[in-house]
């Protein structure tokens, strides 16, 4: 396990999560379902971050569902409730979710 990249794959995933908690905050009175996806993208970043702290076997496949979670919640959310989609940001928030598993798979390889 490469520690350096597990440190990094941690932070961004918490961050990451902590994007979504916001989001989850901010729809769940407009969109309870929209809030709760937000609110599911967050755990799964959270245990999946917690995982690869610690060297646990699945960290890959949670980190992975939270951030293809988080990206089509966050369009659908953009698409159906606030009625504009602006690019850059979802293309920014893919990007972040491709570090966040990029850093995961670098942190597992060779288990």
């Amino acid at each position: 396990m490469n520690a350096a990249a597990a440190v990094a794959a941690v932070l961004v995933a918490f961050g990451y999560a902590v994007v979504n908690a916001f989001g989850a905050w901010a729809v769940v009175r407009r969109r309870s379902a929209f809030g709760a996806a937000f609110f599911l993208a967050a755990v799964l970043l959270t245990v999946g971050g917690v995982a690869v702290g610690y060297g646990l076997p699945g960290a890959v496949p949670l980190v992975t569902a939270g951030a293809l979670v988080a990206s089509i919640t966050s369009w659908r959310n953009a698409r159906l409730v606030l009625r504009r989609v602006v690019p850059w940001r979802h293309a920014l928030r893919a990007a972040a979710g491709g570090v966040t598993i990029a850093l995961t798979l670098l942190a597992t390889a060779g288990r």
